[in-house]
């Protein structure tokens, strides 16, 4: 069954999610046209998929890995055209498509996994559904630094786990 069961849903979806998608893509690239292209492609994407799309682990978690995706995308496109810096940088990180979205959603959801539950509800919370240490200490009444702790040992285990993937993207994704 489809994660979108009608237009009505859809929008709905868009609707809760695009201020946060907008401010985690204008934070990173500070171009409002340049993000409101991004989020245009994502939600078209989804809707042209909507039929066999399924989405297990949260929408929220799921769009705000494809802005991520998309934004890193865009850094990439940016250096291609600034061919001046292309001998720095390894060959995969230049492909088109390293990793298709879905497997690279795919890819991300079996590292974290892989981490101790409480590391795992951490590690969503801030990179996957974009709360602040702070936010995240609130809601699970720890001390920041605690929260902090978890993080570390979690991108640590993520980054081994990951590290086949483009090293751009994978420092990005887990940064």
């Amino acid at each position: 069954m489809s994660t979108f069961q009608n237009t009505a849903h859809f929008e709905q979806v868009f609707k809760d999610n695009w201020e946060l998608m907008y401010q985690s893509a204008y934070s990173k690239i500070g171009d409002q046209a340049v993000v409101e292209d991004i989020l245009q492609e994502i939600f078209i994407d989804i809707w042209q998929r909507r039929e066999s799309l399924e989405i297990k682990s949260g929408i929220k978690a799921y769009l705000l890995t494809a802005v991520k995706y998309q934004v890193m995308k865009h850094f990439d496109g940016q250096a291609k055209i600034r061919k001046d810096n292309s001998h720095n940088l390894p060959e995969a990180y230049y492909e088109e498509d390293v990793f298709g979205f879905e497997e690279l959603f795919h890819e991300i959801e079996i590292a974290v996994e892989m981490l101790p539950p409480r590391a795992q509800l951490v590690f969503r919370m801030s990179r996957l559904e974009g709360y602040s240490v702070d936010e995240i200490a609130d809601k699970l009444k720890v001390s920041p630094q605690t929260v902090h702790n978890q993080l570390s040992k979690s991108l640590k285990i993520m980054r081994g786990e990951l590290k086949h993937l483009a090293p751009a993207l994978a420092v990005y994704l887990l940064a």
